[in-house]
């Protein structure tokens, strides 16, 4: 393969999650979406300052198998966080959330309309 192909991601770690049982893996997810929350909140304010395409959230077990969000699913993904903090008065994270889904959204907007010209 010619070295133009070849591409270079920077990998950083993610959270493995546990994936013994769907039931598992479902309680975690429950149990702990302030966590979750928070963290794809810094892993995406990380590629957005970075300009990533997308960022890498979790690992499943031992798999190969992983969850990452596209550049165009940050703003929903933020949106989701930013409903989850203001809902259980979580004001410090949801503020930090909104100024970055600002920030997104204007970035989308300049790149859309970079697009068009």
């Amino acid at each position: 393969m010619s070295p133009k192909y070849l591409t270079t991601r920077l990998v950083r770690p993610m959270i493995t999650l546990p994936t013994t049982s769907l039931g598992t893996l479902k309680k975690f997810l429950t149990t702990h979406r302030d966590l979750m929350f928070r963290y794809i909140v810094t892993e995406i304010s990380k590629g957005v300052e970075t300009k990533s395409d997308r960022v890498d959230l979790f690992k499943f077990g031992e798999t190969s198998y992983i969850a990452a969000c596209r550049q165009d699913e940050y703003g929903m993904m933020l949106e989701q966080a930013l409903s989850f903090f203001i809902e259980k008065e979580m004001y410090e994270d949801a503020a930090k959330c909104r100024d970055l889904l600002t920030k997104v959204k204007v970035e989308d907007i300049i790149r859309k309309s970079q697009i068009e010209k």
